[in-house]
Parts: structure tokens; C-alpha cells; sequence
């Protein structure tokens, strides 16, 4: 069995783009040096992660950096500068309607009987 991957960019930015592959069933977000591979529901967690900054701490350094948050894998950690969240919930929040708009769009509706 062969799987092609045919990833729709869904936001882009200079820092980083997210993409869905439908055959996949998953998520592509890749931001600066990072890229993650999330399902529905791990996409839907990381966006909430974001937005509300769960989970992160304050972790000033002298390179600009003021939020840590911790990754499953031990002594692994992200951070990111306040700027840097506010443009990765922008693309994760596009790219969240945008899926939605596509699911409400390919649901068959009442009307077209």
C-alpha cells in the first residue's frame, strides 16, 4: 500500500507554516526550528496550550526569552519570547477556522435533498 502525502498549507509565515494531510489525518506545525507532527485532538491541545499558556512559567533569559514550557520528553524544554506566542496562536488559530470552515463546508446539508 503506497500513502502520498499531500499536505494543504493552511498558514505560513517567515517563522514557520502549518499543514494538514488528509491521508495522514495530521497536522503539520512547524515553527522556527521546531516542527510537530499532531493528530486532531494534539493539535486542538497544543492550540490551547498556546493560547492560554498553560503549563508555562515565566523564565526570563538575556536572549529575550520569557516563557518555558515543558515537553513530554525529560530535560526537554521550549522557549519562547511573548512575540513568538502571539504569532504561533495567530497561524494555530487560522488555521483552526480554516479546518472548520472546510468540515462545516463538506458536511451534506438538510437542504440539498
Amino acid at each position: 500500500m503506497e500513502h502520498k502525502h499531500h499536505l494543504k498549507s493552511l498558514s505560513q509565515t517567515d517563522n514557520g507554516y502549518i499543514g494538514y494531510c488528509a491521508g495522514c489525518q495530521s497536522y503539520n506545525v512547524a515553527y522556527k526550528n521546531s516542527l510537530f507532527i499532531l493528530s486532531e485532538e494534539e493539535f486542538n491541545c497544543y492550540r490551547q496550550i498556546m493560547l492560554e499558556r498553560t503549563a508555562m512559567n515565566s523564565f526570563f533569559t538575556s536572549h529575550g526569552k520569557e516563557w518555558l514550557l515543558k515537553t513530554p520528553m525529560p530535560n526537554y524544554f521550549i522557549l519562547f519570547a511573548d512575540s513568538e506566542i502571539n504569532e504561533l496562536t495567530q497561524m494555530l488559530d487560522e488555521a483552526y477556522l480554516l479546518r472548520e470552515v472546510e468540515q462545516i463546508l463538506a458536511t451534506p446539508s438538510s437542504t440539498n435533498r
